[in-house]
């Protein structure tokens, strides 16, 4: 901490507690000086009358009852004491003395009270800074150097400055670097990064080429070039990019993005239900906090959209269940309304039978058309879908059945 700052502070802290505290010494102050002026003014009223009674201006009477009503007026000085009434004339002034030595005193105790309360003041003022400081010196860090606002936000211009120049002259450097020596395999997959982040998407993927060179096509390796060719060509899987990564799948960490990027390649290729397969084997085999899971799921339900399926009903390429099919059935629907359901249900119906029109070998594709349109209850075009299934499979006693209760539906349905 500087010496100008230290001096600001103390110089504040001090200005602090004199706001604090003269306006209660001041308070306690004024009525003590009072209180005091008025019994000095009765003592020499008391003086005064024993002289004029001993040169025989006031006889005994007189100067009693005079001194009875200065004693009266010293005992009203008392805080919350009522006015007493006037006292019967004693015997003796030496009676009236006393309690007038008695009431003096509790006025000199109340001068002492206030005496106490300016100590009380004095301390606070040395106490109070000194307490704050020895706190901010435990706690604190009173050697950390000061930082002005403008100073920080000069230097916060420079640092980015400084950080756009050293990324793109690291680029140099490093370029300059694997000129002498090309056998460097960090230094390529360094440039690759670098040039990544700095959007040269096609230097980048040179980098990682050579990269790849270098190692003999490492799985890892092969999946960086691949996703470094996805991005060059703005999200298209090329082939070249497929053989990286069908060449990066013996990799275990980097596999699963292998395996997306091969999926999404078939539905670039308008094989959407091998990519809705893959997307789905990859989801159940991914761990329940993957980050790029709901990536996954996305891919699931849009893909499943289009061949006019629900994702809740999608297994695995071993036939079990995927929960994360589910899930993708729940991320697609969330928030939507009956209606705005039973539109997407619609359209996934519509898809399917678009496809079918375009594949009518597809038995279980008809009868899947079927059971969605008795859901839907349509009953007709449930007849029509399973008659289809039938006939590409007569001999298959499920769909049989199926046709007749589609066909008895059919024949009850209101406004046949």
């Amino acid at each position: 901490m500087s010496l100008g700052l230290a001096v600001a502070l103390i110089g504040l802290t001090c200005l602090a507690l004199a706001i604090l505290l003269v306006p209660l010494l001041l308070r306690r102050h004024t009525p003590a000086s009072r209180e005091s002026y008025n019994l000095a003014v009765y003592r020499d009223q008391l003086a005064e009358i024993d002289r004029d009674a001993a040169r025989g201006l006031l006889s005994a009477e007189q100067a009693e009852a005079a001194r009875a009503e200065i004693g009266r007026r010293i005992l009203a000085l008392q805080p919350g004491a009522p006015s007493p009434p006037m006292p019967p004339p004693q015997p003796s002034p030496a009676s009236g003395g006393e309690s007038l030595k008695s009431v003096a005193g509790q006025g000199a105790r109340r001068d002492s009270s206030a005496g106490r309360g300016l100590v009380v003041a004095a301390v606070s003022v040395l106490a109070v800074p000194f307490a704050a400081w020895l706190l901010y010196a435990r706690l604190g860090a009173p050697a950390l150097p000061d930082q002005p606002f403008a100073a920080r936000t000069t230097a916060a211009k420079a640092t980015a400055g400084i950080e756009h120049i050293d990324l793109g002259e690291a680029v140099g450097k490093i370029a300059a670097h694997l000129k002498e020596h090309p056998e460097d395999l960090r230094g390529w997959l360094l440039l690759g990064r670098t040039e990544l982040s700095l959007g040269h998407y096609a230097e980048a993927v040179d980098a990682y080429r050579h990269a790849a060179d270098l190692s003999g096509h490492r799985a890892d390796i092969m999946g960086d070039w691949g996703e470094a060719q996805v991005i060059a060509a703005d999200g298209t899987v090329t082939p070249a990019a497929r053989e990286a990564f069908e060449a990066a799948l013996g990799d275990k960490e980097s596999a699963p993005r292998s395996r997306y990027y091969l999926a999404l390649a078939k539905s670039q290729q308008g094989d959407v239900k091998s990519a809705l397969q893959g997307w789905v084997d990859l989801a159940a085999d991914a761990p329940a906090d993957a980050e790029w899971l709901p990536l996954v799921q996305q891919r699931i339900a849009e893909a499943a959209a289009k061949l006019g399926l629900d994702p809740a009903t999608l297994k695995t390429s071993s036939g079990m269940p995927s929960p994360a099919a589910v899930a993708a059935t729940a991320q697609a629907t969330a928030g939507a309304s009956l209606e705005e359901r039973r539109a997407m249900i619609l359209a996934m119906v519509g898809n399917l039978a678009t496809r079918l029109q375009q594949q009518p070998d597809d038995v279980e594709g008809w009868a899947r058309l079927g059971r969605s349109y008795m859901v839907l209850n349509e009953p007709q075009k449930a007849r029509e879908a399973y008659a289809h299934a039938v006939k590409l499979k007569p001999d298959d006693a499920a769909l049989q059945q199926a046709y007749a209760e589609a066909s008895r539906a059919a024949e009850t349905a209101p406004g046949k």
